[in-house]
């Protein structure tokens, strides 16, 4: 079966907000979705350990887009202890395996939005897997960065092809090896 694009998502923004001011609590919608499982979320759910849920998102970009969450709440990757991501990982790998199958592709983007500036709309780590289709690729990230780019955000320099990294480069490398 090929794919099916969906219509547009109507912004999941307004139905978070509305949530978290019912709640006034830290439990993120992902968190009350899988303790309550309200109407028939269970429906939307394909995969489950005592780690990590992965379910259909309620509002699809394209068919067969899954979400991937840990149970434990935590809002960005970083803040992850090793063993939920160990767990995110292979749940990724294995839901991954059955989406593209059950819509009949073998490509896809795993995607995850970190703070709200990068688009994260639920405080709650979690990845989309968004399988595509022949011709259906567009740059739309590179270009949401491009259009939106500031004094702040500029453009770096191409990597050097050869030779060892020296000054601001060499620093922000350093700083991620740790």
């Amino acid at each position: 079966p090929g794919l099916r694009r969906s219509s547009l998502r109507p912004p999941a923004a307004d139905i978070i907000a509305a949530y978290s001011v019912n709640r006034m609590a830290t439990e993120s919608l992902f968190t009350m979705l899988m303790t309550k499982k309200p109407g028939n979320f269970a429906e939307q759910i394909v995969y489950e350990d005592d780690k990590v849920i992965a379910f259909l998102d309620k509002f699809p970009m394209v068919q067969g887009h899954t979400l991937v969450v840990p149970k434990k709440q935590v809002e960005r990757v970083h803040e992850m202890d090793e063993e939920t991501a160990a767990a995110v990982g292979v749940a990724l790998m294995k839901v991954a395996s059955r989406v593209v199958k059950a819509v009949g592709s073998d490509t896809y983007n795993v995607m995850n939005n970190t703070g709200a500036d990068a688009g994260q709309e639920v405080p709650h780590v979690h990845f989309h897997i968004l399988p595509r289709c022949k011709d259906d690729y567009t740059a739309s990230w590179v270009a949401s960065i491009e259009k939106t780019r500031h004094e702040l955000n500029k453009k770096p320099a191409k990597l050097p092809d050869d030779g060892p990294f020296e000054g601001a480069l060499k620093d922000v490398r350093d700083k991620i090896r740790g």
